[in-house]
């Protein structure tokens, strides 16, 4: 996707906006053009410079359809926005505009068996305590559970703690429905429903602005974190996968932190012996008996246990999740700022050997971290290594290994929705979709390399 070229026209952006709240003060500028990108050197080098030039943000659905009505007649770039706790650049403006902050859109709308809908902007703590109240809870969250708005999980997120039971946010019946408005100088409503949500997820906000998300629900569990240790990381990597596999065994979480990794998280370390392997997961406490047998199976001990809930509601505490996925990453920049990290996809099957392989090759260099999840019906497991910063040489060589060895990468140093994915492409119905809903390129522009506007629009972008 090219840039837009199209000058930024304060007065008539702000006429158009009416009494839409917005702002441009330096200081606002900056934060809501930054997300965590900042876990990548690299996408550091690249984003520090980039700027919104006008922060809108819209109290309702009609408020939205008013900035993107604008930005079409203006011509101008328009990037959505969460609470902005995605990595990847996603909510960075590579070329300016308008950013919009979707977190006054925080509405529920309904919950019913099985279901909840709720505006984009909602807070997933909150959205999840108000399903728990009904008996039910979300399927889903990222370890950013605390912080994040539904909304920006969805069009920045593929999994997290719920993957291992579930699968990613594709998998069938994970998504149910999505509202869409269009970026055209008449914006149009598009309701999505079922797999067709799968156009809008994980885009990056690229294929049109949701304000509505429609997600399943599962009857509430008692769920227990716990921390399980090792004396090697093997014993950890199986017993993963055991637990993971284990068809008796309500899971919602099941992570294999190195020694090394643990090391680097504070909060973490204080609670498990030096030296070892750890397994951080989720499991029924109605469980925790079998639990407690397949640990001694395996040659493990549990070294913590806690009510989950009482952990997440609880400011002073650090739930297990938060010792996973992103977060793991971010408990050790706190400690080392030379760290950065990577993700790809094992062979479940000849885990070891490939993780023998990068230890010998990169010694010290490559922190272990895996999560294990559910692919097309299959447990499957995820390196999502922290990795010891040195040059952009240095992490290419680490992600050329991996994909000798045949552990796939979905690079995270990257801000496009293509390159950024283990398939390194953008489907096909994604890239019509945004032709349909976007047919300037006018949404996040630069994070969807792919698209060419239809024949007719390209005058518009260079």
């Amino acid at each position: 996707m090219s840039a837009v070229l199209t000058r930024f026209d304060k007065p008539a952006m702000v006429a158009a906006l009416g009494d839409v709240p917005w702002s441009d003060a330096p200081a606002q500028l900056k934060l809501k053009s930054r997300d965590f990108y900042w876990f990548s050197p690299v996408l550091t080098e690249k984003l520090d410079a980039c700027r919104a030039d006008l922060i809108a943000m819209p109290r309702d659905e009609a408020d939205v359809i008013r900035i993107a009505a604008a930005c079409a007649r203006l011509r101008l770039p328009l990037v959505v926005r969460g609470a902005g706790t995605g990595n990847y650049g996603q909510a960075t403006p590579l070329f300016g505009g308008v950013v919009m902050e979707m977190t006054g859109l925080n509405r529920l709308r309904w919950i019913e068996s099985g279901r909840i809908r709720a505006q984009v902007g909602i807070r997933i703590a909150a959205l999840d305590a108000l399903a728990r109240k009904e008996g039910q809870e979300l399927r889903h969250y990222p370890s950013t559970k605390r912080l994040s708005t539904i909304g920006g999980f969805f069009a920045g997120g593929s999994g997290g703690v719920g993957a291992v039971t579930h699968g990613g946010l594709r998998e069938p019946g994970n998504l149910l429905g999505a509202r869409v408005i269009t970026v055209e100088e008449t914006p149009r409503i598009i309701e999505l429903r079922g797999q067709d949500t799968g156009l809008v997820n994980r885009t990056f906000g690229s294929t049109g602005i949701v304000t509505e998300i429609e997600m399943p629900l599962d009857p509430v569990r008692p769920w227990q974190d716990v921390l399980v240790s090792f004396p090697e990381i093997n014993a950890a990597l199986r017993f993963g996968r055991a637990l993971a596999e284990a068809p008796g065994i309500a899971r919602k979480l099941v992570s294999v932190l190195g020694a090394p990794t643990v090391a680097l998280m504070t909060p973490l370390r204080v609670l498990v012996p030096a030296g070892r392997d750890v397994v951080p997961c989720m499991v029924d406490a109605a469980h925790m008996e079998a639990l407690r047998d397949l640990v001694a199976a395996h040659g493990g001990q549990i070294d913590h246990s806690a009510d989950s809930l009482e952990a997440e509601t609880d400011p002073a505490r650090t739930p297990v999740f938060e010792f996973t996925y992103g977060h793991t990453t971010l408990h050790a920049l706190k400690s080392d700022k030379a760290i950065t990290y990577l993700q790809s996809l094992y062979d479940i099957d000849r885990a070891e050997a490939q993780w023998a392989a990068v230890q010998a090759r990169f010694p010290d260099q490559v922190l272990a971290h895996f999560e294990f999840f559910v692919w097309e019906g299959r447990v499957a497991l995820s390196g999502v290594h922290l990795i010891r910063w040195s040059t952009p040489g240095h992490l290419q060589s680490v992600m050329d290994f991996h994909e000798s060895i045949g552990a796939a990468i979905a690079n995270p140093h990257v801000s496009t929705v293509e390159d950024g994915s283990r398939y390194k492409l953008a489907p096909g119905d994604q890239l019509r979709f945004k032709a349909e809903v976007d047919p300037r390129g006018l949404l996040n522009p630069g994070k969807m390399r792919s698209f060419v506007p239809p024949a007719g629009n390209q005058k518009d972008v260079a």
